[in-house]
């Protein structure tokens, strides 16, 4: 392959990428590589506990899972400061409506994860722009 044409394949391929990522800005341009991973991992091997997700994605069993989680989600709790008392309360907010936690079935105490239908779409465009 000759200079010319490897710069080609380049571009498009950084092209690709860049429009891969701009996906995921379109829903929130504050979004984060742990969350896009977290996706993806929930995209590629759905309805995991979220333990195997923590370990795929390398996000630990706490905290950091449970955000990420969180924020994919229809609504998250964050804590806000309330103008009266001055204390942090919980609030709910809009989350990026792509997973969907649910019970697991033979076992109440692990929660299961999977894609929502918007979480699908996302999805499905993600592959086109990878095919294109």
């Amino acid at each position: 392959m000759n200079t010319a044409t490897l710069h080609q394949v380049e571009n498009k391929t950084a092209r690709t990428f860049i429009s891969f990522i701009e996906e995921f800005r379109k829903l929130n341009k504050e979004m984060q590589a742990n969350q896009i991973a977290l996706f993806l991992h929930v995209a590629a091997q759905p309805d995991l506990t979220i333990r195997e997700y923590s370990q795929r994605a390398d996000l630990g069993d706490g905290g950091t899972i449970t955000r990420n989680l969180d924020a994919l989600s229809e609504t998250r709790k964050i804590n806000v400061k309330d103008p009266e008392t001055g204390k942090l309360v919980p609030k709910l907010v809009d989350g990026y409506g792509l997973i969907d936690l649910y019970e697991d079935a033979m076992d109440r105490r692990f929660k299961r994860v999977k894609l929502t239908a918007r979480g699908v779409r996302v999805y499905n465009s993600l592959v086109q722009l990878l095919g294109s």
